[in-house]
């Protein structure tokens, strides 16, 4: 009997391959195409971040929202995803900045508050606020045709957040005395100083024409510093004393004048060449703010009891500040302050180069270091050294110095990057001067 063509096994392999590489197929589409998600996800999220924290660098450093938008484009196109580069013109970066002003807009956590920066980066995703528009390229599939699946897309957000700060380096060795709430007032000056009258009191009423007389002195002008979470402190508060000017007076016991400031001695340094080393250059000392409890009966940079000397070194300060090659003012000496800058929130004014550019990170903003004035009259500092309590930082734009024969330094109180460590005494919001940048989402 001949053997049936239909009986046979011939070929039947070639039908278990055929099935075989169709789920091979499938399963390579899933690994090589959906990897490929994942990849040019992952390179999203990096431009994202890389975005919205130089935007928030920005907005601490230049102040405003256009600058903060700028910086936070550069370095979201810095990064790539699947090899193409990503921009506001594309289409595929959509850059928020918290705010209410034009062009801001509420951005969790700020809210409607100055300080937030958020990127967002897609790719063939809809749009965050209208899902009919679809934003970017596409992203490639190469197996997933096979099943008519052409294209995918990824989508990422970062949001950056300007915080408080609570540490700082390159202290300037100078330590002044907070802003106190003037109640008493025997010598009103109302032709340069419009609110300084008796009629006019508490911080409202403070003038640089005003001395600090305490109950202790038998008078009743109050100082309430900003340790923690008290909005009820009489210090600078960044809302409305950003760009104020500051003149710091050479100050000794028993007359604290505004501008009161004596001279911090810093570590290793022990005479009039390291102090005036100390103003031209950065002492790597970490130097942070103390809490309310603290008594400060010992030195601790980094928690706020700093070693001070009475007075000012005139001649020092002076070539420190001012020298025309080495000085202060000489590393940078096209920078100034203009007023009509609107930089973050209230902010009004800040640092520009001499060709009018803003320039918040200028050589000539330092850090200095804002005593507890209660503290240091109830340990009865009359020698020529103290230890003070630091109860804030401010940043500080220096200006120059008076002519003779006061020789003042004169400055701008501005905010400046720091740091931020657990342990460490904090200020409430309205007097945080330092800031710090973290990533929120």
């Amino acid at each position: 009997m001949k053997p049936s063509r239909f009986g046979g096994e011939r070929g039947a392999i070639t039908i278990h391959v055929a099935i075989a590489l169709i789920a091979m197929l499938a399963f390579v589409s899933f690994v090589a195409d959906y990897g490929l998600m994942w990849v040019s996800r992952r390179q999203a999220q990096n431009a994202a971040d890389a975005g919205a924290l130089a935007g928030a660098i920005s907005l601490v450093l230049e102040g405003t929202t256009a600058a903060a938008k700028l910086s936070a484009e550069q370095f979201a196109s810095e990064n790539y995803v699947f090899g193409t580069s990503n921009s506001v013109a594309a289409g595929n970066v959509v850059i928020s900045v918290s705010g209410t002003g034009a062009g801001e807009t509420s951005i969790p956590p700020c809210g409607t508050n100055k300080g937030c920066v958020r990127v967002d980066v897609y790719r063939n995703e809809p749009d965050r606020d209208d899902a009919s528009l679809t934003r970017g390229g596409p992203i490639p599939t190469f197996f997933g045709q096979i099943v008519g699946l052409t294209s995918q897309g990824v989508r990422a957000t970062a949001t950056a957040q300007t915080a408080n700060g609570n540490g700082i380096k390159c202290l300037l060795p100078f330590a002044v005395i907070d802003r106190w709430s003037d109640n008493y007032d025997e010598n009103p000056d109302n032709t340069y100083f419009p609110n300084d009258s008796n009629t006019t009191n508490g911080i409202v009423g403070w003038s640089q024409n005003d001395l600090f007389q305490p109950a202790a002195l038998g008078h009743t002008d109050l100082y309430v510093a900003p340790y923690g979470s008290n909005p009820a402190h009489t210090g600078w508060r960044v809302n409305v004393d950003y760009g104020r000017q500051l003149i710091l007076k050479s100050g000794s016991p028993g007359t604290y004048s505004s501008g009161w400031a004596n001279e911090v001695d810093l570590p290793d340094s022990t005479g009039s060449s390291d102090y005036k080393w100390n103003i031209q250059n950065c002492n790597p000392q970490g130097i942070g703010i103390a809490t309310a409890s603290d008594t400060c009966t010992a030195v601790d940079w980094t928690h706020g009891c700093i070693s001070i000397k009475t007075g000012v070194s005139q001649g020092p300060t002076t070539q420190g500040i001012g020298d025309l090659t080495k000085g202060l003012v000489g590393q940078d000496s096209g920078a100034h302050w203009n007023p009509a800058l609107t930089g973050v929130g209230p902010l009004n004014g800040g640092v520009v180069d001499s060709s009018g550019a803003v320039d918040m990170s200028s050589p000539r903003i330092r850090p200095i270091a804002i005593i507890d004035i209660n503290n240091y009259i109830s340990q009865g500092c009359s020698g020529t050294t103290c230890i003070a309590k630091v109860a804030n930082i401010i940043g500080f734009f220096v200006e120059g110095m008076c002519p003779d024969p006061s020789k003042d330094v004169v400055g701008r109180i501005v905010t400046l990057p720091g740091s931020f460590a657990t342990g460490v005494g904090t200020v409430d919001d309205s007097a945080s001067f330092i800031k710090v940048i973290r990533l929120v989402r």
